[in-house]
Order: structure tokens, then C-alpha cells, then sequence
């Protein structure tokens, strides 16, 4: 990769007010002893929050972008007006939209989002949204060095006037701080990059600024954009575009049902349109459409594909385990957490219902009775030294899917007799003992079944 200019976008402390379902100050704290995560996971029941506070983040780039591009090009505008937007307004190309929905129920405080990066270069940053009247007013501060309770706000250009204020003494950013600060925020790799990227649970990806709102795009694993994204890699003349591509390649080898295919992505006709679509080879044998694949596999592609063609400093994905047996959740994980260490990302968020992509700490989200998210952070359950104690004494871990499937250790099914699968039941050996598997054989003995059939022959 080339060098980079711009800084990291690692976040290490979000605080969320007065949104969606955040009423009072909420602060997430990313970081362990000094240190900020690579990869934060969030835990929580459905309703939680967790995708809330992803999509705050996503607010702040939108609001910070659309603030400063009004500071550095506007015109005509009030000396005293802040970014002040109608309820209802839809700007597509940043994909804002003022709704009060994303208010608490009966609430019109203003709004905040307030990062604290872990360059220094950025500090800290929040955007506040504030209703007033029929309009919403904008405002993007800047933490002053050396003071986090006293903020400031980009200096307004001639005939910009007021488009930001500050809390106070009214001290502004100078006119050279803005276009850098813009360069960080809204392209942080480079031309063509991207602050924030999220892969929802359907695998949607979100548009980036000047992409606009995010659509449906059917019911496909592998989003339009996403596929489109992998077709310009792969044709590309970009020694960097190309190495990117034979990346995703040898990502997707790396995982046992895959590693014997040829990739390859083509426009390919169907219904009398062409769609962008991947195809996996066996050569001379088989050739299959990525909707051929099984839905672990087709998984498997989205998520590599979405990181590595997102180009964006931060990439949040919701849901990583889906359809994906324990051995691939496990090659996800690490394979998420290289390209952190290699710097294709800053930060990758995860919000997930497992263990498998636990680090050190997690961040745990509930609901008051009240409604309000609460989030803490705290040591990750998936206790690494009990694990391989227990595996050092022969014991066996398998994952169980809420359907009930799971997989029992090959030597479990040698001592039931069960090498080519068949039936247990499952039962208390006493009232109040703990669940034991049986076979039928050995439960025919436990209710001597076989000694009243020969009684009544």
C-alpha cells in the first residue's frame, strides 16, 4: 500500500445523546489500557441498541462532511444562520435526511455525536443536531488541544458567515485547518475512499457520501455495488487495484470448500440484463454463480468482499457469524482482524450474538426499563484459559444452532456406535440431573423394555 497521508480514524470513546433509542449521555469506550481496539464487538439482545449506535457513527461523517463542505464553499448565507435544514429535508449525495424519528419518543433535545479519535491529529469532534421550529440547525465543534470540555468550530469563510457555532468564547478553527480536516473525515485513503461503511445483517452495504441513501437491492448476498466494486479490481491496470483483487482470492482459497475454485467476475446476461456476477471453477468439471454456492459460502464472500472493496477507514458489520459453521466464524475473525494489522482498515465493529469474535473485552448493550440503551464494557466471557483446560481433559466444544443442530465429537460417536450417524435421545438420568445422551439400545435397557417383551412372549 502507499503511504498514508491522512490520519487513522480508530475511534477510541463515542458518546451518543438523544438518539434513536441513546436519551441521555451515553458514553462507549474503546479502549484497553491506553489502547484502542482493532476490532470492538458489541453483545445484546435483539432491540438493544447495537445497530444504533453504528448508524450514530455513520451520522457524524454525514453531518461533519456536509458542515464543512457549507463552511468552505457556501455563499449568501445569514452571518448569525447555522446549517439550518427544513424537518423533512433529503440531501442524497451526503444521505441526510431530518426525520424525528431518530429522536427518542417525545424528545427534542439537541442531538449529539461525539467522537474521540485516537490520532491526535483529529482529537475529538461532535456534531450536535438541535430542533427549532420547523428547521434543524448543524453544528460540527472541534475539541480545543489540551481541553476536553471547551470545543471549537471551523472559521467561516467570506460570505459563509455563521454557518457553525461555538460554545462560548467564540475562538474558530483557522481557514487552513478546514480543507485537511475535510481530507480526514471524507477520504481518509485517498481519492475515492470512504469515512464509514456498514454491512447490515441483510448485506446491504450503506452508501457512502455522495452515494447517497441506502436502497434495497433484492434479495442478492453480494450487493450490486459490492460486485461492481470487484469487476473494477479485477480489470483494473492499477498495480494496487489488481493486487487488491488477488487478495480477495487468496482470502476466499483459504477457506476448505473454496480453495480448489477459480474466481473469476464477469457481467453475465440474465432476464434480458447483464448483472455483475462472480463465478467459481472447477476446471473442466464444474462452474458455479455465487448464488450456487451454499449460504455459508455465499457469506463468506460477502464479508470479504464488502472489506476489502469498501475502501473505508472504519467498516462495521452486523451479524458476522451468519450461516457460517464455528471452524469459518473462527477463519472470519482472523481473517478480519489481518486487515486491520495490514491497514486496509482502521477499525473494524462487529456486532454479533457469539463468542468466537471476542477480544480481551466486549461491549455489552441492554435496555433500562425505561427503553433507554445502556452499554458497558466488560471482560470477554470465551475465557481463553478455561477453553484450553477443558481441552487439555478431552473435552469437546460444538456449536448449536437454535434449530438444535450440532455436530458430536467423531470420538463420542465411535463409543455410542453411531460412525455413520443415527438417532440419541436425550434425558435425565434423575429428575433433577443434568441432560445425558442415549442411544436406543441403552435406553431399551434403562426401561427394561426388552425384558417385558420376552416376558409377554
Amino acid at each position: 500500500m502507499n503511504a498514508r497521508a491522512t490520519p487513522s480514524l480508530r475511534i477510541a470513546r463515542l458518546v451518543i445523546e438523544n438518539f434513536r433509542t441513546f436519551r441521555r449521555p451515553t458514553e462507549i469506550v474503546f479502549t484497553s489500557d491506553g489502547v484502542a481496539d482493532e476490532m470492538p464487538v458489541f453483545h445484546g439482545a435483539n432491540g438493544a441498541g447495537k445497530s444504533n449506535a453504528l448508524v450514530a457513527i455513520d451520522l457524524f461523517f454525514r453531518v461533519a462532511s456536509y458542515c464543512l463542505r457549507a463552511v468552505a464553499g457556501a455563499g449568501g448565507m445569514s452571518p448569525d444562520a447555522a446549517c439550518k435544514l427544513p424537518w423533512g429535508f433529503r440531501d442524497e449525495h451526503f444521505g441526510l435526511w431530518m426525520n424525528h424519528r431518530s429522536w427518542p419518543p417525545g424528545v427534542r433535545d439537541p442531538q449529539r455525536v461525539e467522537v474521540h479519535f485516537d490520532d491526535a491529529r483529529l482529537g475529538a469532534l461532535r456534531v450536535m443536531l438541535t430542533p427549532s421550529g420547523n428547521d434543524v440547525l448543524l453544528r460540527l465543534e472541534k475539541a480545543t488541544s489540551g481541553s476536553a470540555s471547551r470545543w471549537e468550530v471551523p472559521r467561516v469563510l467570506k460570505n459563509a458567515g455563521g454557518v457553525i457555532r461555538k460554545d462560548g468564547a467564540g475562538n474558530t478553527l483557522q481557514d487552513d485547518e478546514i480543507s485537511p480536516l475535510l481530507n480526514a473525515l471524507e477520504a481518509p485513503l485517498g481519492p475515492g475512499s470512504k469515512p464509514f461503511f456498514l454491512l447490515d445483517a441483510r448485506r446491504r452495504d450503506f452508501r457512502a457520501i455522495g452515494e447517497g441513501v441506502p436502497r434495497d437491492e433484492g434479495a442478492s448476498t453480494l450487493s450490486v455495488t459490492t460486485a461492481e466494486r470487484l469487476l473494477a479490481l479485477a480489470t483494473s491496470l492499477d498495480p494496487e487495484e489488481t493486487e487488491r483483487w488477488r487478495v480477495f482470492v487468496e482470502l476466499i482459497h483459504r477457506f476448505k470448500t473454496l480453495s480448489d475454485r477459480e474466481i473469476s467476475v464477469l457481467r453475465a446476461p440474465v432476464a434480458k440484463a447483464e448483472v455483475t456476477d462472480l463465478r467459481f471453477e472447477v476446471r473442466g468439471k464444474q462452474i458455479l454463480r455465487l448464488s450456487e454456492l451454499s449460504s455459508g459460502e455465499q457469506q463468506v464472500v460477502a464479508l470479504v468482499a464488502a472489506v476489502l472493496t469498501s475502501r473505508a477507514g472504519l467498516v462495521a458489520i452486523e451479524e458476522p457469524e451468519m450461516s457460517l459453521h464455528p471452524e469459518n466464524q473462527e477463519l472470519v475473525r482472523d481473517i478480519l482482524r489481518e486487515q486491520v494489522q495490514r491497514g486496509i482498515v482502521d477499525q473494524i465493529f462487529l456486532e454479533s450474538h457469539v463468542q468466537v469474535f471476542d477480544g480481551p473485552a466486549v461491549l455489552r448493550f441492554s435496555r433500562s426499563p425505561e427503553g433507554e440503551t445502556l452499554v458497558t464494557r466488560q471482560p470477554s466471557r470465551s475465557d481463553r484459559e478455561l477453553q484450553d483446560r477443558a481441552s487439555k481433559s478431552g473435552a469437546k466444544q460444538h456449536w448449536v444452532t437454535p434449530e438444535g443442530y450440532t455436530q458430536i465429537p467423531a470420538e463420542m460417536r465411535g463409543d455410542l456406535g453411531l460412525q455413520s450417524g443415527g438417532y440419541l435421545w436425550f434425558l435425565r438420568s434423575r429428575p433433577e440431573g443434568r441432560w445425558e445422551a442415549w442411544t436406543a439400545s441403552e435406553l431399551d435397557e434403562q426401561f427394561g423394555l426388552g425384558d417385558e417383551s420376552s416376558k409377554d412372549a
